[in-house]
């Protein structure tokens, strides 16, 4: 349930009717990483980002907790980002 709250508020900032441009394909690669991916290759998505080392580590610890949700609800969560992202750079044609 945690989860859900910051994925509505991007899911609001990315399709927000004034917004001008297209969904970054690096955050694109990094939601299906945190959904999807290891926490290897989630780490290796976010340093293109060159947030600090701090949050670095308290997104890794999310994404630990993130690994433990069911696949099924992981599969679901990532199917929605992908429905956003194209609905988000449809609005934009």
């Amino acid at each position: 349930m945690k989860l859900a709250l910051p994925l509505l508020l991007l899911t609001l900032a990315l399709c927000c009717p004034d917004a001008d441009a297209e969904v970054c394909p690096a955050l694109s690669s990094e939601m299906t990483s945190f959904v999807m991916g290891s926490v290897a290759s989630f780490r290796e998505n976010i340093k293109k980002f060159g947030a600090p080392a701090e949050a670095m580590q308290a997104t890794l610890r999310v994404k630990r907790c993130v690994n433990k949700l069911p696949l099924f609800d992981r599969l679901a969560v990532d199917h929605f980002l992908k429905i956003v992202k194209f609905e988000c750079n449809r609005q934009l044609s």
